[in-house]
């Protein structure tokens, strides 16, 4: 498996069956291509993408987009690997004051599953990383990010 980005800018450069064969226009004539044009009304240099080629676009797309998120999601994790856990204990609790969470941080830590990182507040927190933690709110998640420098 090599490089996906540069695997799918191969496979969208590849012509398709379509564009190798010859169409014949509306005014009987031979032409290359992968669409006939219509008397008098094909502009120069004006094409419509075709629903594969918008297909293959979207799945580009998509997998530059799954890149982007696997990416901050590995930096995320290698950051945050260097973090206390008392580090996350004193994160959780701002987050609890700045979004007046009801019963503190209690219930964020717990949530979290980090209810029992008080049992070692000095070592190098172990968890997963801060959107790897579906109990939390989008919310709670964007603040501990922000007050954890992640």
């Amino acid at each position: 498996m090599g490089n996906p980005v540069q695997d799918l800018l191969d496979k969208l450069s590849k012509k398709t069956p379509e564009t190798d064969s010859k169409k014949t226009t509306v005014s009987g004539k031979t032409s290359t291509g992968t669409k006939a044009k219509a008397a008098g009304q094909a502009k120069a240099g004006a094409q419509t993408a075709s629903p594969d080629v918008s297909k293959r676009k979207a799945e580009f797309q998509q997998q530059l987009a799954d890149q982007k998120k696997n990416s901050l999601l590995a930096a995320q994790k290698e950051a945050i690997a260097k973090k206390t856990n008392q580090d996350i204990i004193n994160a959780a609790y701002k987050v609890a004051d700045e979004l007046k969470l009801p019963g503190g941080p209690w219930p964020l830590l717990r949530a979290a599953g980090w209810g029992h990182l008080t049992d070692n507040r000095g070592g190098l927190y172990k968890g997963p990383a801060i959107d790897e933690i579906d109990a939390l709110t989008p919310e709670q998640k964007t603040a501990l990010k922000r007050i954890l420098g992640l």
